[in-house]
């Protein structure tokens, strides 16, 4: 793969040599693929990312979207790529047969789609969306709504949306006052209005499917009241032809600092008491109706992170092996040098080759967990994968867009004034990239997920699962006497992770819970920043296994060791003083009282 979406080879390292995915191919589910058939795949998937998905991207954020008379028209460009992503099945590609699917393993779908999001973000994630949709309608929908609205969706003719934001009820989901009223026939009249709906109106499909949260009328308060609702754009009869309009108007779009060729929608539901919906999965349970997309989201938006991270550490490494200046500090040589030779320059591009390898290794690692987990072959397996996946999901979610987002500004800052500058792309990269730690949950809320139910799950089970994965793969890698050193610095801030869970536990158990709530999102940072220690000494194991030296004939090995070797001796030890931070527990925060903050007034 010769572009500047992603590092091909690291993509397959990870698939192939960390994850070793053909052996997914062992399992009845999986049979009928095949190492090929995987690289064909992401052969086809670079081909459309880089033909016909990046050329666009940079006239779809110049033109964005626009809004009249309650029609959205996305970037013309984005027509013609999103047409031949459907037609190629790729929406349904990871799906059974039986829905048009071809059975590929999760990971090897999110590595195609990590190219298409770095390829064109705003356009990617109408894809993204329409396939949640559909899978949900899959797992929780009649047989009518599957033939009605899941098998166009999975065919990209129509797309899908997730409505749950209103203006009272961002975060606080159980504030939600949309209505459902009960009709005669079994449907639902719809009324209320939401807001920040991603691809809430656009003209590219002929209809759209709108999965929205409400209360029907006489429900109790909070989630436990809310319920799940399928709500065409346009409402099809029962042979799935499209008869009329379904009173859901677009009453503006926003206008967004980035991510502009996406289309963020208010909806009115009913304006004309006109709405029909109807009830998806059991009443009064469409908190967990909605958790099954929003789960399947939050890996996906992690994905984004790392791709729009991934392509501006491509276009940074790109600027610098050409950009001339010099000579170099510390070194004795010509007058200009290509500025990778800079020692500064070269510290940030591999504190980018750290976080976009190590964010990789991450999020594959988790849909990996979930392939393992369809094809578990008893209740223990499957609880062991599920409960990795579900520790590891908003890490993944939180801490690779964060960490994306900051590759996406060094990597400007490695292009100085040419990075500010529209026409090296950069810019853009940090602007789209930013969306990404604020919806799906904003990372604040990932860490009190973490925090708050992910590390209690089962009693700290599922905590213990993941920490006794990481040690036993710190304890393989400590038997590879160039790695022993390295092995002991990664078990070492396992266990102080360890620690500092405890720690703030007991904060929680002795009634400082507001305190202890205080330091979800530092915790949740360090959390990942051990994870990602855990996935580099695996990987140096690897590379060591190869025959890896820092001088060996191997480049690309010998690159996954210093990688490692980087990591966790420069960057790794800063968890120690985040932990101390954390363990220190400073008591002006408690202090701090409204009034002594200033009055912008």
């Amino acid at each position: 793969m010769g572009n500047k979406l992603t590092d091909g080879r690291d993509v397959r390292f990870v698939l192939y040599e960390q994850l070793r995915v053909e052996a997914l191919c062992r399992s009845e589910r999986f049979q009928d693929h095949s190492g090929e058939t995987f690289d064909m795949i992401l052969d086809a998937a670079e081909k459309l990312a880089a033909n016909e998905f990046m050329p666009t991207n940079s006239r779809g954020d110049e033109v964005g979207c626009t809004w009249e008379e309650g029609k959205v028209k996305i970037p013309e460009s984005f027509h013609a790529p999103f047409r031949k992503y459907c037609e190629g099945g790729w929406l349904s590609m990871c799906e059974d047969e039986a829905v048009g699917g071809q059975l590929v393993p999760v990971v090897v779908d999110f590595a195609c789609k990590e190219m298409f999001f770095a390829a064109n973000y705003a356009l990617a994630g109408y894809m993204g969306l329409t396939h949640s949709a559909a899978k949900v309608i899959e797992v929780y929908g009649t047989d009518e709504q599957k033939a009605s609205y899941m098998v166009p969706l999975y065919e990209g003719r129509y797309a899908g949306t997730m409505n749950l934001t209103e203006a009272q009820a961002g975060s606080d989901v159980g504030s939600i006052r949309t209505k459902a009223t009960r009709n005669p026939d079994g449907s639902f009249s719809i009324q209320g209005t939401k807001i920040f709906i991603t691809g809430g109106n656009q003209d590219v499909t002929e209809n759209l499917v709108h999965i929205v949260l409400a209360r029907i009328e006489g429900d109790p308060d909070g989630t436990r009241g809310l319920s799940c609702f399928v709500v065409p754009q346009r409402r099809v009869d029962a042979e799935g032809r499209i008869v009329e309009e379904n009173d859901v108007t677009c009453s503006g779009i926003e206008h967004k600092m980035g991510f502009k060729g996406s289309a963020t929608c208010v909806l009115n539901y009913g304006d004309n008491g006109n709405c029909r919906g109807e009830l998806l999965g059991p009443e009064r349970k469409g908190i967990v109706v909605m958790f099954h997309m929003m789960n399947e989201q939050r890996v996906l938006v992690g994905l984004q992170g790392l791709a729009q991270g991934s392509t501006a550490y491509m276009h940074a490494l790109g600027f610098a092996r050409e950009r001339m200046q010099g000579p170099a500090f510390g070194t004795k040589g010509p007058e200009q040098v290509p500025i990778i030779r800079h020692p500064d320059v070269r510290r940030d591009l591999l504190w980018m080759k750290c976080s976009t390898e190590g964010l990789r290794a991450l999020i594959y690692y988790t849909v990996y967990c979930m392939d393992r987990l369809s094809v578990a072959a008893d209740e223990e397996e499957t609880l062991e994968w599920r409960d990795l996946v579900d520790m590891l999901t908003p890490i993944c979610k939180a801490y690779a867009t964060d960490r994306g987002f900051d590759v996406c500004t060094r990597s400007l800052q490695v292009h100085g004034g040419y990075g500010y500058c529209r026409e090296y792309g950069v810019e853009q990269f940090a602007r789209d990239s930013k969306i990404a730690t604020i919806f799906e949950g904003t990372n604040g809320i990932q860490a009190l997920d973490l925090f708050g139910r992910k590390i209690r799950m089962r009693e700290g089970a599922a905590l213990k699962t993941l920490l006794a994965k990481m040690y036993g793969d710190v304890e393989e890698a400590g038997k590879v006497p160039e790695l022993a050193g390295y092995a002991d610095d990664v078990s070492k801030a396992i266990a102080a992770l360890d620690a500092v869970t405890k720690e703030l536990l007991d904060r929680v158990s002795s009634g400082d819970a507001y305190t202890a709530y205080s330091w979800a999102t530092p915790y949740l940072e360090v959390f990942g920043d051990i994870v990602l220690g855990w996935m580099f000494l695996w990987q140096a194991r690897i590379a060591c296994e190869k025959g890896a030296t820092s001088s060996g004939d191997d480049p690309f090995y010998a690159s996954k060791l210093d990688t490692a070797r980087f990591y966790i001796g420069s960057l790794l030890p800063l968890v120690h003083g985040k932990i101390q931070a954390i363990m220190r527990n400073e008591e002006a925060f408690s202090r701090m009282e409204e009034a002594m903050f200033p009055d912008p007034a």
